[in-house]
């Protein structure tokens, strides 16, 4: 197989791109997300009686953070798969035809 310079060109460019698109969407997820998860665990740690201020009954604020932080997790789950679908797929679709192309 011969390996044009500009097919082999386009495939790094369209690949490259698509790396681009993902880290413009997970990097702010990922820093919401482990902001979040170590705040609550500092929190925690250091201020107990805030943590244990009781919102309803024996449900305190602990508690709703820490479901907080599930719901987060979901939530940034289903953004994710509604961006991938959206922007990355096709992305990788392209990626991979340029790729076969390149061959």
């Amino acid at each position: 197989m011969v390996h044009t310079g500009s097919s082999l060109e386009a495939a790094h460019a369209s690949i490259r791109v698509l790396v681009g698109e993902k880290l413009r969407y997970l990097v702010p997820m990922t820093v919401i997300f482990m902001t979040c998860y170590i705040g609550v665990t500092i929190l925690a740690g250091f201020d107990k009686e805030v943590v244990g201020t009781s919102i309803v009954g024996s449900v305190n604020l602990g508690f709703v953070l820490i479901a907080l932080n599930y719901v987060l997790s979901w939530g940034l789950a289903i953004a994710y798969g509604c961006i991938a679908q959206k922007k990355f797929d096709p992305l990788a679709a392209r990626a991979a035809a340029a790729s076969r192309k390149a061959e």
